[in-house]
């Protein structure tokens, strides 16, 4: 039973009253998910983003992160290098992926309840999925959990990657800080680009996927043998409360598990990619091999929202040539290891492949055009 079927039953006829008492869950899980999203938007991502905003354009310690909790010493051994970008890593990340988590135990929970009805449509699905990831502000290393609630909440995968896709980029403050930053044609290519993932490539890659041999895995067969939710009529609120935050506890904690794994695995990659790549010597001349190089490694690298804006207009200011900055306006914070993980093990090999080789190569490409 979907929303609007459930308030139209409830409906007294002689009066064409909404009896309240028979809408408990739904009443709930809107205010639920209006104060989670309000409170995280208000005190931390959309302030932490006008701040981003206000600093664009001046030198960051990494590509990675915008701000140090522990500064690296002068001369410090190669453990503690590394010990020390995975904590200021974790540190810059810990809010948004903490939000992501319990926002993703929230759609998982909704959807339980209230399955997503929005046609077979793949690439206009695509397009909702984006539509709903413009104000969202989080980061593609943070959509993972969101993706994953809505997936095993018997969402739709193109649903999922087109918020995945969207959430970084498409917010208002960051397309404003692009374009304000960076050349109009630099700002326009990236987000020709993006339209063109979400609009084309998702669909177009899920429905190979769906006519291949080996089947598109949308969800976890563990959520569907689930306890089954309770939907009988009056119950009262405080039991429906209860249910409610027993089967979301249920849900967080199956996604806080693999997502801390993730977390831990990208921060100690992204250590060994800014402790061990002689970026200043890839970066000093333009090839071909370089070029590819650097959009290779540039799509690993797990980064906070924004900060492919930051290290752009940073690269911009100390004079590295362009192509070096559009490559990493391009492909820095729109893909990394850590999607690709969880769509390679929970989703499609296949998709994570491609969708991987796709950042890798348009980053090649428009750097050598610019």
């Amino acid at each position: 039973m979907n929303p609007s079927q459930e308030i139209a039953e409830g409906m007294d006829t002689g009066r064409g009253r909404i009896d309240i008492r028979r809408h408990w869950r739904l009443v709930i899980l809107i205010a639920w998910g209006i104060g989670s999203f309000a409170v995280f938007w208000l005190s931390s991502r959309y302030p932490s983003l006008f701040a981003k905003a206000a600093h664009v354009g001046q030198d960051i310690p990494t590509m990675a992160y915008a701000k140090e909790l522990m500064p690296v010493p002068a001369g410090a051994p190669v453990g503690q290098r590394i010990l020390i970008v995975m904590v200021n890593w974790l540190d810059s990340m810990k809010v948004g992926v903490g939000f992501s988590i319990l926002a993703g135990a929230f759609f998982l929970t909704a959807l339980r309840y209230y399955p997503l009805r929005i046609g077979n449509n793949i690439f206009l699905n695509s397009m909702k999925g984006a539509l709903a990831g413009v104000p969202a502000g989080i980061c593609a290393n943070c959509c993972v959990p969101v993706a994953s609630g809505m997936m095993r909440g018997n969402g739709r995968v193109e649903v999922a990657l087109g918020f995945l896709f969207s959430s970084p980029s498409f917010n208002p403050v960051v397309i404003a800080m692009t374009f304000a930053a960076l050349p109009l044609g630099m700002a326009a290519a990236k987000y020709a680009l993006l339209l063109l993932v979400i609009a084309m490539v998702v669909p177009t890659l899920i429905k190979r996927v769906r006519r291949a041999p080996v089947e598109l895995v949308a969800g976890d067969a563990a959520y569907a043998a689930a306890l089954a939710p309770s939907t009988a009529d009056n119950e009262s609120f405080w039991n429906v409360l209860s249910e409610l935050a027993r089967v979301y506890a249920r849900n967080f904690w199956a996604l806080l598990k693999p997502t801390a794994t993730f977390m831990l695995l990208a921060s100690f990659a992204c250590a060994l990619l800014l402790v061990f790549v002689p970026w200043n010597s890839l970066l000093s001349q333009v090839t071909p091999l370089r070029m590819g190089a650097a959009s290779l490694l540039a799509v690993v690298m797990p980064v906070p929202i924004a900060l492919d804006v930051m290290f752009a207009a940073q690269l911009q200011h100390q004079g590295v040539a362009p192509g070096y900055v559009m490559l990493f306006l391009t492909t820095l914070g729109t893909y990394s290891i850590v999607p690709s993980i969880y769509i390679w093990r929970s989703v499609s090999k296949t998709l994570a492949v491609s969708l991987f080789a796709f950042f890798v190569a348009a980053g090649w490409i428009l750097g050598i055009c610019f």
